[in-house]
């Protein structure tokens, strides 16, 4: 047995825990004095843009002073900015890289059991699917054991049912027909008595066909035996994991993609404007002038 796994579910937020300690404590108060001037300075030049009106050059050269001061005043911000938070930004960045380091294998271990349970649910499925088919199988072809059974011995019952009555018929018409040549009957009435024997025969046949069908065998009807799902979540004491179905999609030709589902990859546009293309269907390539300030 290899060492115990640490039990996470023991950790509680009403526990005692390690306090980090790093030197300084980060505190916006302290940080805010910092900027005073660069925030007087940056009211100062958005009132002064806001109330500005170009209307000639000397007043155009002091939009662009405006400009360029707010601009140079960025970029001094910016510096300050990232000077103050370097140090907890390094520490955020290590800590960051030691969890990430350690979350990597927490994810591969997740990935690999998911990918493992999902093969085994996937072959535990495929098995009963299997077993399932053979039991159906086995359970129509036993039907249809017991169904031929059943029309064979009915097809018998009707069959003796029939000959009886064709016996009782023929003895019954010969004995009429021997009674009718004694008195000296013509042949027009033998005749008659042959036709009427006829169709006695056939109604007397019809009515035992019917009695034989209402006492015919009717073939048992076979369930077939159910085969058990798998569990669909297995608990333990670390966790449970379940199996969820669901949709999922993958494309195999972007091309018969109907055009409802495509998205504009703007990114490529733009790389062939800024390549020189000036013609693209269902796009307005336009020129625009934009101002820039350099301090």
């Amino acid at each position: 047995m290899g060492e115990a796994a640490l039990n996470f579910d023991s950790v509680g937020y009403d526990e005692p825990m390690e306090v980090v300690l790093i030197g300084k404590v980060y505190d916006l108060d302290t940080v805010r004095p910092k900027f005073g001037a660069y925030k007087a300075e940056a009211e100062r030049l958005a009132m002064a843009a806001r109330e500005l009106v170009v209307t000639d050059q000397i007043s155009l050269n002091h939009a662009v002073e405006i400009g360029g001061s707010a601009k140079k005043a960025g970029k001094a911000i910016d510096a300050k900015r990232k000077e103050i938070i370097l140090e907890p930004a390094e520490f955020v960045k290590g800590v960051n890289a030691l969890c990430k380091m350690i979350v990597d294998n927490l994810d591969e271990a997740e990935r690999v059991t998911k990918q493992k349970i999902s093969q085994h649910q996937a072959k535990v499925e495929l098995e009963r699917r299997e077993a399932e088919r053979k039991a159906r199988e086995a359970t129509e072809a036993l039907q249809r054991k017991l169904q031929a059974e059943a029309d064979e011995a009915n097809r018998k019952a009707a069959e003796e049912a029939r000959l009886r009555v064709e016996a009782e018929q023929k003895i019954k018409r010969e004995k009429e027909a021997a009674e009718a040549r004694e008195r000296g009957a013509k042949q027009a009435e033998l005749d008659a008595l042959a036709k009427k024997a006829e169709a006695e025969r056939l109604e007397a046949v019809r009515k035992a066909e019917e009695e034989a069908a209402k006492i015919a065998v009717v073939a048992p009807t076979v369930v077939a035996p159910v085969v058990q799902e798998a569990a669909k979540v297995t608990r333990t004491e670390s966790g449970s994991a379940s199996q969820r179905k669901g949709w999922a999609f993958e494309v195999v030709d972007p091309a018969l993609v109907p055009r409802a589902y495509l998205m504009v990859d703007q990114a490529q546009i733009r790389d062939a404007v800024k390549m020189g293309v000036r013609a693209i269907d269902g796009v307005r390539i336009f020129e625009e002038v934009k101002t820039v300030f350099r301090s």
